[in-house]
C-alpha cells in the first residue's frame, strides 16, 4: 500500500526528511562565524536548453532555443556549519522569447558544500536543492510528446537546482554563480508529466 498517495504528500516529505537531516550533516562546529539566519539576494538569468537533465550534466554541447527568463530570489540561511550551509529559498521569475511570456514562483530547500582547497585564491560553493513551482501557465516548452497537450506538463511541478559558486577570498559580500535551473514532474511525483524545462543560468549575489 502506498503511504503517500498524494504528489503534495510526498515531495513535502521529502523536503521535510532533507530539512531534519540538516543538523546531522552538519556537525562541524569548529570555530568559524555562523551566519544562520542571515538573508541574501541572487539575481540570475538565462536561457533555455533542449537536452533532458541527465544529458545536461553530462555531456555539456546541449543547444538552445529563443525562451528566456531572469529570476529574482532572496534566501534565508536556517544553519551554517565550517562545511555546509542551508538555505530557505523563493523565486519570482519571469520568461519571455518565442516560445514563452508567463511568470513562475518557485521555493527550495538548498544544501551548500563550502570547503575547496583552493578556496584562498577562489572562495567556491557548490549547491544542490529541491522544492515546488508553480507556472502561471502551463510552459508551452515542456511537453515533449510527438503532439504535446497540456496535460503533458502542469502548473504546479517540482523544482531542482545545482549551483556553483565564485566570490573573492575573505568573505567578499558579492558573489557570482552558474545554476541549472529545473522544473519537472519528478518522474511521476506530480501527476504523470514527462516533460520539464532546463535554463542554463548565470547571476549575482550580495550578502547581508
Amino acid at each position: 500500500m502506498n503511504l503517500l498517495p498524494f504528489p503534495m504528500i510526498r515531495v513535502a516529505a521529502m523536503l521535510a526528511c532533507l530539512a531534519l537531516s540538516a543538523p546531522a550533516l552538519a556537525r562541524d562546529h569548529d570555530d568559524h562565524e555562523d551566519r544562520s539566519g542571515r538573508w541574501h539576494l541572487s539575481v540570475y538569468s538565462g536561457k533555455a536548453a533542449t537536452d533532458r537533465l541527465l544529458d545536461i550534466i553530462t555531456k555539456f554541447d546541449t543547444p538552445f532555443i529563443d525562451s528566456y527568463m531572469v529570476s529574482v530570489a532572496p534566501a534565508w540561511t536556517h544553519r551554517e556549519t565550517r562545511r555546509w550551509r542551508f538555505e530557505v529559498e523563493g523565486q519570482a521569475v519571469r520568461h519571455w522569447g518565442d516560445f514563452q511570456d508567463h511568470w513562475e514562483f518557485n521555493s527550495a530547500y538548498i544544501a551548500r558544500w563550502k570547503p575547496f582547497w583552493w578556496d584562498a585564491y577562489v572562495d567556491t560553493s557548490v549547491a544542490v536543492g529541491a522544492g515546488f513551482s508553480y507556472a502561471t501557465e502551463v510552459p508551452p516548452i515542456e511537453p515533449r510528446a510527438t503532439r504535446p497537450t497540456t496535460e503533458d506538463s502542469a502548473k504546479l511541478l517540482g523544482y531542482l537546482m545545482l549551483e556553483f559558486e565564485f566570490a573573492p577570498p575573505n568573505d567578499a559580500p558579492i558573489s557570482a554563480f552558474v545554476r541549472l535551473h529545473h522544473r519537472s514532474g519528478g518522474k511521476g511525483i506530480f501527476k504523470d508529466v514527462d516533460g520539464g524545462s532546463n535554463f542554463i543560468t548565470g547571476g549575482l549575489r550580495w550578502q547581508f
